[in-house]
């Protein structure tokens, strides 16, 4: 287990945390948490990996992507990716990244679907393939994100037990691969015929939800939507409804609301600016959905009151 409580980029230097780093990376499970400002790592390539970001947003580059984490969301992303991150933010942006060994993950993803009769005449010999993960930013549930959420508090105390820390990783390899199954009955429960084609709309749909939660503050219409999925505004609406239930711009628009309450909550930028920083062109617009969302107002929030999300 490779354990690092820092954000830098370990893979050039000379220093004995350096040759540390080099000699570990891609063999043992590594996590890799901390809080940052400014930070900058790879282009590596990576281990199938699960990341987290609170406080802010961690821009994940790969595959010709850059796909935007933060407090809404999570991303795993398969083995052998090649995989740069960037954090720029006037405020410090806590990350986490989670690495996972071969072993492990092939021991999850095969032994998982045994029974325990099965499980006892393998005698525990390692798994020869490993699983297909969806690449694309999935948002917090009562699944995977509970397990991130207790790795990180753990992290916080200062704990350095690297057994602990092993089990927790299997705990949540079995929740990943339990997500997966999820989201794979979600697609075949798509209506089309052909599973190639249920998961192409997956995949295209996701593109597209990726490049708003990248862009959400900027002027993302229809048509760039539309664009990055390569389909036409007629069926990317429709699918698009179709798999996460709202329109694209009830989405943007709720997406903007949840980053606002964030910053209300944990800034004092004035309401006009936090309109701004989402995205809205006019701080009653913000008001307005605000109010809607959450039947509080900005005052309100700012004062500790609380409300479930709709």
């Amino acid at each position: 287990m490779l354990l690092l409580r820092t954000l830098a980029d370990l893979s050039t230097g000379k220093t004995p945390q350096h040759d540390q780093f080099r000699a570990k990376w891609g063999r043992e499970s590594t996590i890799i948490w901390g809080r940052a400002r400014q930070a900058d790592f790879g282009p590596h390539p990576h281990a199938l990996s699960i990341r987290a970001v609170w406080g802010g947003t961690q821009h994940c580059h790969v595959g010709g992507r850059s796909i935007a984490v933060d407090d809404d969301n999570f991303l795993i992303l398969n083995h052998g990716r090649i995989v740069s991150t960037s954090i720029q933010s006037t405020h410090p942006v806590e990350s986490l990244t989670i690495c996972f060994a071969p072993e492990p993950v092939g021991m999850v993803q095969e032994e998982a679907g045994l029974t325990l009769d099965q499980a006892l005449d393998r005698g525990g010999s390692p798994a020869a393939t490993a699983p297909e993960f969806l690449e694309n930013l999935q948002h917090h549930e009562n699944k995977v994100s509970p397990v991130l959420r207790f790795i990180r508090a753990h992290l916080s105390r200062g704990l350095t037990d690297d057994a602990w820390y092993e089990e927790q990783l299997l705990f949540l390899l079995a929740r990943m691969r339990a997500r997966q199954s999820m989201l794979a009955e979600q697609i075949d429960e798509l209506g089309m015929s052909r599973a190639a084609t249920r998961h192409e709309v997956f995949r295209r749909v996701g593109l597209a939800t990726d490049y708003l939660h990248a862009h959400y503050s900027g002027n993302v219409d229809l048509d760039a939507l539309a664009r990055m999925a390569c389909l036409s505004k007629y069926h990317f609406l429709r699918l698009f409804t179709l798999i996460h239930g709202v329109t694209p711009r009830a989405y943007l628009q709720r997406k903007r609301v949840d980053v606002a309450v964030r910053l209300l909550r944990s800034t004092r930028l004035a309401v006009s600016e936090v309109a701004a920083n989402v995205g809205f062109a006019y701080e009653s617009t913000l008001l307005r959905h605000v109010r809607r969302r959450l039947n509080l107002s900005p005052r309100q929030l700012r004062s500790g009151m609380t409300a479930v999300p709709a």
